[in-house]
């Protein structure tokens, strides 16, 4: 797929940006509304939305998205034997189903929550959990995890369909909105007939609703499951960061950014150590 790309462009080597910039140009000037492009990798495959600028460009030239990442987390647990066997994948955001993918080739997990939202993203989730044989270990629920139950507005970025959000603070770019089920994971668990103890991982990516997200996880904070977050902060970061840590000091004690650990040079700090680096920052809560 990448040497395709590479051929059709007529951008070889070129840097990734400018090859992105080309192929979307050349997207949108030949595909059909509706076009779904098949990615094989080695293990699974993957349908994907060619219109999205963001995760599925990487996709298609034949790079996992944050699958290091994920490994990383999963490698990290296992090392401290803080990760149970056979356990629950909890997938928060899950878009198209990647890290539901990735979790259960891991051999780490068996079976996942895939919660997703946005109706687009929502069908291709389902879509790729039949195309890998997956009905019967990754159960989907289309909705927003949040503090509570109700309705949320969901803000639907033009391009990147992984940057959807319900916090208009994050919403760049935004082109409409979408009203969607919102549910507690405490209530998700409860529906599921998923107790506590059963869950060894929750994903977290859902573009700056993290605190809400983690309001209405009270029992697997109180149980200590660990956490892998994307979190996401504005120019007000340091607020948003002492309620972040404040919402998990009472419950962990260390955290690891999980960029650094891929690379294979990180170390656990104490969770009150965290400090603001960066506008996203992927960590590991444990």
């Amino acid at each position: 797929m990448a040497r395709a790309i590479d051929r059709a462009t007529g951008l070889i080597g070129a840097k990734p940006r400018l090859r992105g910039l080309a192929l979307r140009a050349l997207l949108d000037r030949h595909l059909a509304p509706g076009t779904l492009c098949l990615v094989p990798f080695g293990d699974h495959a993957l349908y994907v939305n060619p219109r999205d600028d963001k995760m599925s460009l990487k996709l298609m030239a034949g790079r996992c998205w944050q699958r290091r990442e994920l490994e990383a987390a999963i490698f990290s647990l296992q090392r401290t034997r803080s990760l149970k066997r056979n356990c629950v994948f909890i997938d928060v955001g899950a878009n198209i189903g990647v890290h539901s993918i990735y979790a259960m080739n891991s051999g780490a997990f068996s079976r996942a929550i895939a919660i997703e939202p946005e109706p687009n993203n929502f069908s291709l989730l389902e879509r790729n959990i039949r195309l890998n044989g997956l009905e019967k270990r990754i159960a989907a629920i289309k909705a927003a995890a949040s503090a509570r139950g109700g309705e949320l507005q969901l803000m639907r970025h033009r391009r990147n369909f992984g940057a959807h959000s319900v916090e208009r603070t994050f919403a760049k770019c935004a082109t409409d909105a979408v009203t969607v089920a919102a549910l507690s994971l405490d209530e998700i668990l409860a529906q599921q007939g998923i107790s506590v103890d059963e869950v060894g991982l929750v994903k977290i990516d859902v573009e700056g609703h993290e605190l809400a997200v983690l309001e209405g996880m009270r029992e697997l904070r109180e149980a200590r499951v660990p956490i892998m977050v994307e979190l996401t902060v504005d120019r007000d970061g340091s607020d948003r960061l002492q309620r972040f840590k404040a919402l998990l000091a009472p419950y962990y004690e260390h955290v690891l950014d999980l960029a650094d650990e891929a690379e294979g040079f990180s170390a656990p700090i104490p969770l009150p150590e965290l400090s603001w680096r960066a506008s996203q920052v992927d960590l590991l809560i444990c």
